[in-house]
């Protein structure tokens, strides 16, 4: 067929205008094995390490045919190509063989009996998948060099114990209560040597503090219940796990003042948010007292009677009054009136905090019941292991370990146990990725699997 004049395109001038001085194919052969040459004489790897790849790169079936290619051309097509080398055909351009060594630029392509050792070289750090994936790249190929390098470090149990913490995931408040003690949060603390019971009002912040003879579940009960005849009793309470609470004593009390029991997630302090800012207040106003001599009772008395940024004291807010204190105030000031708008307020306030506290955070995917996950132990190490159970509350889950012994642990707290799903029999060499063939005919791939 007669091309056609006005569908031909124009030669561009640099096509015509041949340099008659330019060098001729056997002249630009030589420089290029020179280059190569020069990269070789560059690399740091001893001369042993070279012989020890040129002996298996002779012996590798693939690389050897691969070399054939690269050595006479490459064919037109890629199915024209033995399957063995369908792998390299997207980078045949950057293949080369010097002194009978097989190159990917300046990077030695590694033969497959070798790429196992290579693996432990490139981990011996332990520095992780990325890093462990840059310090290859430098020096070394083989096809699915990055996929290897994530399953070895994967199924490393060094990396898996020392992994980074969990990110912060986004903010969950408490709700809002919609009336004074509703909901109390309790906590023990110790100051001075001396053992104390605290709980407050998550509505009015108001804090109420008993010294404890011992520390015993009686006793915090006997405490629990001098509170409540003063306030009322709350429909929830909130605490930690610790023992005082976690006993049948404090469950049948719990019964028979016709209150709900909610614990918070073993060695997760921020469950309890409220409580645990409230005995740091309560503690600096009794090492303060101690300092000065002072009464501690009349800087909980001024605690109580200060307005918080609501612009209403705790004690307005639980009881609908201002306490008298020791500064002068008008009568008027201390008569009552209802709390207005508090709580639209409140929760203005956590939709605040909370776009604040978001910032950077991000939710970690549910646990189903019986994966297997890590957690830390006391030496603040992904060490111990576990089985999920079950779910006890948003983000709180039981975990059985190995021994059998079960733990409650906040979603923060957990880590997918990766090692184990990537813990597979070693093979002596690692299976090339599928043919185009293969993906193309999955019915033949299951045959010859």
């Amino acid at each position: 067929m007669r091309s056609v004049g006005k569908l031909m395109f124009v030669a561009d001038t640099l096509s015509r205008a041949v340099d008659p001085t330019a060098p001729s194919s056997g002249k630009l052969i030589e420089d290029i094995q020179a280059y190569v040459n020069m990269i070789v004489e560059a690399l740091p790897v001893a001369d042993s390490k070279m012989k020890l790849i040129y002996q298996e790169t002779e012996q590798d079936q693939t690389l050897t045919q691969v070399k054939f290619y690269v050595m006479n051309g490459w064919p037109d097509v890629k199915q024209d190509c033995v399957v063995e080398v369908h792998e390299f055909w997207n980078c045949k351009s950057d293949l080369s063989v010097c002194n009978g060594i097989l190159y990917k630029g300046n990077k030695i392509v590694i033969p497959k009996n070798m790429r196992r050792e290579m693996l432990n070289k490139i981990h011996e750090g332990h520095l992780g998948i990325e890093k462990c994936k840059k310090r290859a790249r430098e020096v070394m190929y083989w096809p699915g060099i990055n996929q290897d390098i994530t399953i070895e470090v994967s199924k490393c149990q060094t990396c898996a114990r020392y992994q980074f913490n969990n990110p912060r995931e986004p903010l969950k408040s408490h709700p809002v209560p919609e009336r004074p003690y509703q909901k109390v949060g309790a906590d023990i603390f110790t100051c001075h040597g001396k053992n104390y019971l605290l709980v407050t009002d998550y509505y009015s912040f108001y804090p109420e503090v008993c010294a404890l003879s011992t520390t015993t579940a009686e006793n915090v009960i006997s405490c629990l219940k001098s509170v409540f005849a003063r306030h009322g009793v709350p429909t929830e309470v909130f605490t930690d796990n610790g023992p005082q609470f976690v006993n049948d004593s404090f469950q049948s009390f719990s019964k028979d003042w016709d209150f709900r029991h909610t614990t918070s997630s073993p060695y997760f302090p921020q469950s309890n948010g409220l409580v645990e800012k409230s005995v740091g207040v309560v503690k600096r106003l009794m090492q303060k007292a101690n300092d000065y001599e002072s009464s501690f009772y009349m800087g909980l008395l001024a605690y109580r009677s200060t307005p918080l940024e609501c612009g209403n004291s705790p004690a307005y807010l639980l009881m609908g009054r201002r306490l008298r204190s020791n500064l002068p105030m008008s009568e008027d000031l201390l008569v009552t009136e209802g709390s207005k708008k508090f709580r639209e307020f409140k929760e203005q306030q956590k939709a605040k905090q909370k776009v604040y506290y978001d910032k950077g955070t991000h939710h970690l995917p549910e646990l189903r019941v019986g994966e297997e996950v890590r957690f830390k132990d006391k030496t603040n190490t992904w060490n111990q292991k576990g089985i999920v159970l079950e779910q006890i509350q948003p983000r709180s889950y039981n975990v059985e370990t190995t021994s059998g012994v079960v733990f409650r642990r906040n979603r923060q707290h957990l880590l997918k146990d990766l090692s184990a799903e990537s813990e597979q029999p070693e093979q002596t060499e690692i299976p090339l990725r599928r043919s185009v063939r293969e993906r193309r005919c999955p019915e033949r791939l299951i045959e010859t699997c």
